[in-house]
């Protein structure tokens, strides 16, 4: 059987055979839904640009680096959501027909990611943890294309980056909770101060529901993630005279100290009182009542990057890179069984 052609393409995309071409080069006026759906038929079709080609007509590469630091502990690849972030910019970089290479540098050191776009024609960087603004701003002034992926300075939210959608997050979060029954929620938020903004959603989403603002706490602060300072907070609102129905957390590692204090106190997590997180990572799901959980789009972060990036290196319009993904929720028995309990008892 013979590879498939440009025509290929065309064709089931439903589009001329020079949209197709413009799509699948990135040049040119191309709409971005019409890109996704010749992007998609091409790789229905197992379609694979010729890059070597493509390279000598332009007269530059196709390569894309991710540039981690060289001071990044070990094991951080493995990690579920820099490996996810990792696959949906292979994905994306398959898709549009770029090279991608893995890059361990000084990120403090922007001579040392220069040297890298000359001596290897890297078109652009994509970075998975924190660039210091000096080396960013040095970057924008040498004309290098870079997008963060789920990070940026608290201020500075024109730098270009793709991320979570941390006001949906909140939204979703508080407004299951308030849909199953809860009235009084309690919840941790790190996540504001630090990325976006969390709380705002959780307050969004309470009040869409029409419940009353004083009937949702929310305690800021990256050491009431987890751990005792987050444990204490939560055994003195169970101990208050006016205890949650409905705990939240915005990191599933706080979910064992929820569990904990509830059990001591001879109530059933999910069914006394109901319980959900942020994010979805190995511990949520793993507990022996699993949890409700938001879940980053790690994978579409990825796959975004790559399309801005190429938006960025192909279009003379390029406009901001500032892309806030929403992500999904993982509804489990903890809190499942707390709706099953309301419904019960109202029938």
């Amino acid at each position: 059987m013979s590879a498939p052609n440009l025509i290929d393409i065309a064709r089931r995309a439903g589009v001329g055979k020079s949209t197709a071409a413009r799509a699948l080069s990135g040049t040119g006026a191309v709409s971005e839904s019409t890109r996704a759906k010749v992007l998609r038929a091409a790789e229905a079709c197992k379609y694979r640009a010729n890059t070597a080609a493509r390279t000598l007509r332009r007269g530059h590469s196709r390569l894309l680096g991710v540039a981690m630091s060289d001071s990044t502990s070990r094991g951080f690849l493995s990690f579920a959501v820099t490996a996810q972030k990792l696959e949906g910019i292979a994905h994306g970089a398959k898709w549009l027909g770029y090279d991608l290479q893995l890059f361990i540098e000084d990120l403090e050191d922007v001579e040392a990611l220069r040297r890298l776009t000359i001596e290897k024609d890297v078109r652009g960087f994509f970075f998975n943890g924190h660039v210091q603004p000096a080396v960013l701003d040095l970057l924008k002034r040498y004309r290098i294309p870079w997008i963060g992926l789920n990070w940026r300075h608290a201020d500075r939210p024109a730098d270009p980056h793709c991320w979570t959608d941390f006001a949906h997050a909140g939204r979703t979060l508080s407004g299951h909770l308030a849909a199953i029954g809860c009235r009084r929620v309690l919840s941790n938020d790190w996540l504001s101060a630090a990325y976006g903004p969390y709380a705002d959603g959780l307050r969004a989403g309470w009040q869409a529901a029409g419940r009353a603002a004083s009937d949702l706490v929310i305690l800021s602060g990256y050491d009431l993630r987890s751990g005792a300072r987050f444990s204490a907070e939560i055994e003195r609102a169970l101990d208050g005279a006016n205890p949650p129905d409905g705990i939240l957390s915005s990191f599933d590692g706080g979910v064992k100290d929820i569990y904990r204090a509830l059990r001591e106190r001879g109530l059933r997590p999910g069914a006394d009182i109901a319980v959900a997180t942020f994010d979805d990572l190995e511990v949520a799901a793993n507990l022996e009542i699993p949890c409700t959980a938001y879940l980053q789009p790690t994978f579409e972060m990825g796959e975004t990057a790559v399309r801005e990036m190429d938006r960025l290196l192909t279009q003379a319009q390029r406009g901001d890179v500032a892309r806030d993904i929403p992500g999904t929720l993982n509804v489990r028995e903890s809190t499942r069984l707390f709706q099953a309990r309301n419904r019960a008892e109202t029938h």
